[in-house]
């Protein structure tokens, strides 16, 4: 499984969160935030929808689904949403490719090659899962895909 490491700067995501848990081969409530998240696509004519997970490789997480946004977007807030603030991190970056239904295979094969490759979750930061707006309603099709981010220790040795 190929992937690639990145530096991202600091971000901003505003979006629906809940607390979830796995429950067999799919976690809730992600599924039905990713549906809500789609109205950012129709209302702010968005270019990507963005998933946030903390903590990353855990039976029970907070999740938000949204988009990244400048200062500027904040005055078209709505009070359902929420906001959380990222700083810059560096992340390993997979790509799953096919049905959204096989995103579980992909993650148990990307854990494999991180923890073969020697990698350490940075505690405290999130895993990040992006997806282009023009992939939705493409989700059960070959050709969706989605950008996996987890976040490194920079120093896992030290």
């Amino acid at each position: 499984m190929e992937f690639k490491e990145v530096v991202k700067e600091s971000f901003v995501v505003v979006g629906y969160s809940a607390p979830g848990s796995w429950g067999g081969d799919f976690a809730y409530p992600i599924p039905e935030l990713w549906e809500k998240a789609k109205e950012f696509i129709k209302t702010d004519q968005v270019d990507q929808i963005v998933g946030v997970c903390l903590p990353p490789r855990s039976d029970d997480y907070y999740y938000t689904c949204g988009v990244e946004m400048d200062s500027v977007a904040f005055r078209r807030m709505r009070k359902d949403l929420t906001v959380h603030l990222f700083p810059k991190q560096k992340y390993v970056v997979f790509k799953h490719t096919g049905p959204s239904r096989n995103i579980s295979a992909t993650y148990h094969k990307l854990w494999k090659v991180f923890d073969e490759e020697g990698y350490l979750i940075e505690k405290g930061m999130p895993e990040i899962e992006v997806v282009d707006a023009h992939l939705f309603g493409k989700e059960d099709s070959g050709e969706y895909e989605m950008n996996i981010w987890i976040p490194v220790d920079e120093h896992p040795h030290a």
